[in-house]
């Protein structure tokens, strides 16, 4: 079984993803932690679990004016979107957001 923790890079990741062929990426090292309440599987959240990913992501990096009314869905709502849509609702860290959520997501799949 692959191991959940790394990626290796191939076409199937975001275009967002810079890794060169070969290289394999720890998705610790890109900080994604387990220790909130929230699902392992973003595909599960709710728009609570929504709201409360987008509070703890503003706290932790001192994001400015992350308004989580901007963000009225799930997480398979959140999944169908780019980066150009996160960007569009939080101009300084919608990028940031959107990098979490891809890792978060990546996690979760590549687990099963």
């Amino acid at each position: 079984m692959r191991n959940p923790c790394l990626i290796q890079r191939s076409s199937a990741l975001p275009c967002w993803f810079h890794v060169p062929q070969g290289t394999e990426v720890s998705l610790q090292s890109l900080d994604i932690q387990n220790d909130s309440p929230l699902p392992a599987d973003p595909r599960l959240w709710s728009r609570a679990h929504v709201s409360l990913w987008l509070v703890e992501m503003a706290k932790k990096h001192n994001l400015p004016d992350v308004k989580v009314e901007r963000f009225p869905m799930n997480g398979k709502a959140l999944c169908l979107m780019t980066v150009d849509m996160f960007i569009s609702r939080v101009p300084v860290g919608g990028k940031l957001l959107f990098k979490d959520f891809q890792c978060r997501l990546a996690t979760a799949i590549y687990s099963l």
